[in-house]
């Protein structure tokens, strides 16, 4: 009996020991188990709202929209204010793939830029010259209040702008009939010290180019310290605001130039295209190129009818259009021209997609012809127009057979949405030396370019061959130097050699790989 009951007393110890050294190894493996969950809960946390360093390698992105103009999921502003806009004025959307933490992340600093992005379900590295360039030049000032990027283009945040400050008599946006033959300087506004005011101590040494309207601004920009002024007492406009001063605002290369700037600076700063707003800081009236503003990107709107001082809570002021890399004609390449084709045909529902038929070429050949553009030239003259339009057609359709499809089109007569329908589907674009060869940039990967010039044409301006190069699309050129080529109202005869030449030499690049 007591050798039982002590054999039982010491297998229930025993059992009572194992019993507690299993309790003890499970309580320690719960403890480890814990401490390594918060631990990386806390670390995915402190990333989520870490700041962005402007050097890290990508920041992700999954941003950019398709062409949609709808706001489904606003952040409304503090106050609505009147801009012949919506109530509720713009706002910045949580977009698919960007959390509001790393929303609110970006938001914080001025500083903070983007390395890489996605768009149209396509990864894109923003390690290209020459914006690599003024990203990794980028100066930051005031706590991350003040970005200066290589002095080309520089954000803000919180910048308050006062419009009256300006003291044009024009505000812009005017019907053309209400202007008629208003001076040209009569379109840029002149502003006073304190139209732009920025949170800093002094206000920043700038080194901007030459002949740079940022000069200007610079020059209207004064400061305000958060313990003098209180900014809720103003409205407030959220998200990022583009500023850009338009020259040649009707001219489609020249547009074109700040339509890519826009683009890229939208890619550089992580902004959806919807949510990007423009501000036109100019007094130029109403343009037939004003509606692309509002299709590429959020609101377009103009500096001189804001109707009271409006803080913007990230403000860009945009690289000059004649600053584009579109317009340095001697570059090798020009980076992202790819994406931004995709952009700007997905922004006007175009499909990118186009195969080549050898046998049923699209040719599109470009008339330029009298149109009025803008105030300063009532009666609409244009030069470089074709003498012989319908002989041109005729012997490009005898020259590609009668499966081709020839079309002349005034293009600047369309909306920019049938322009595009029709571009986006060419396989050969010819035109005269002028502002709608800047199509190319939409042509079709396939597709061949022929360009004319005049006597009178500057043999040193090489815009289109530029942008034939940078696409990789075949490209060739006739000037003429036979004056009795030229005739009256700036019209130039083709011969019908010159088209043949040109129109089978095109036809044999784009086709030698297809047939």
């Amino acid at each position: 009996m007591y050798q039982a009951t002590q054999s039982a007393f010491i297998l229930t110890s025993r059992g009572a020991g194992f019993l507690t050294t299993r309790r003890i190894k499970s309580f320690k493996c719960f403890v480890i188990g814990a401490v390594i969950i918060n631990l990386l809960l806390f670390l995915s946390l402190a990333w989520k709202n870490a700041p962005r360093s402007p050097l890290s390698d990508v920041m992700n992105a999954g941003l950019l929209d398709v062409a949609s103009n709808n706001n489904p999921n606003e952040i409304q502003p503090k106050r609505p204010f009147e801009l012949g806009l919506p109530k509720g004025g713009a706002s910045l959307e949580a977009t698919s793939g960007w959390t509001i933490q790393e929303q609110e992340a970006v938001r914080k600093s001025a500083c903070s830029y983007r390395t890489a992005v996605y768009m149209n379900n396509k990864h894109i590295d923003l390690n290209l010259p020459p914006f690599v360039h003024h990203v990794k030049s980028m100066t930051c000032l005031e706590g991350g209040e003040i970005a200066i990027f290589d002095d080309k283009f520089v954000k803000f945040n919180n910048v308050i702008i006062d419009s009256s400050k300006i003291t044009n008599l024009r505000k812009g946006g005017e019907k053309m009939e209400d202007v008629w033959n208003q001076s040209e300087d009569e379109e840029y506004l002149k502003l006073e010290p304190g139209f732009f005011k920025a949170s800093c101590l002094n206000p920043p040494v700038f080194n901007f180019p030459p002949a740079d309207h940022l000069l200007e601004w610079a020059k209207s920009l004064q400061c305000y310290t958060a313990n003098e002024t209180v900014l809720s007492q103003y409205p407030l406009f959220t998200g990022t605001t583009l500023a850009i001063q338009r020259y040649e605002y009707v001219n489609l290369y020249h547009t074109m130039t700040d339509f890519y700037n826009a683009f890229v600076l939208m890619l550089i700063f992580g902004v959806p295209p919807s949510k990007l707003n423009i501000l036109a800081v100019d007094a130029h009236p109403e343009g037939a190129l004003d509606p692309v503003w509002k299709t590429l990107f959020g609101k377009f709107f103009r500096a001189g009818h804001l109707k009271e001082p409006t803080v913007f809570e990230n403000l860009v002021w945009g690289l000059l259009g004649y600053f584009s890399p579109l317009n340095e004609h001697e570059r090798t390449e020009v980076p992202y021209l790819t994406e931004f084709r995709e952009f700007f045909l997905t922004r006007h529902n175009i499909s990118t997609d186009h195969a080549i038929n050898c046998d049923r070429l699209n040719v599109v050949i470009i008339w330029r012809r009298d149109y009025v553009a803008h105030p300063r030239n009532p009666k609409g003259s244009v030069v470089r127009k074709f003498d012989n339009e319908e002989e041109i057609v005729q012997q490009v359709k005898e020259t590609l057979g009668p499966g081709a499809n020839v079309q002349g089109m005034q293009l600047d007569n369309m909306l920019m949405q049938d322009q595009l329908h029709v571009i986006a589907k060419t396989d050969i674009l010819m035109g005269m030396h002028g502002a709608g060869l800047s199509h190319i940039l939409f042509l079709p990967a396939t597709s061949g370019v022929i360009e004319f010039k005049p006597e009178y044409s500057n043999p040193a301006l090489q815009h289109f061959k530029a942008f034939a190069y940078w696409r990789k699309l075949p490209y060739t050129i006739w000037h003429n130097y036979d004056t009795n080529n030229e005739k009256e109202f700036h019209k130039t005869y083709i011969p019908r050699d010159i088209v043949k030449k040109t129109v089978t030499e095109i036809f044999q690049e784009i086709c030698k790989t297809v047939r």
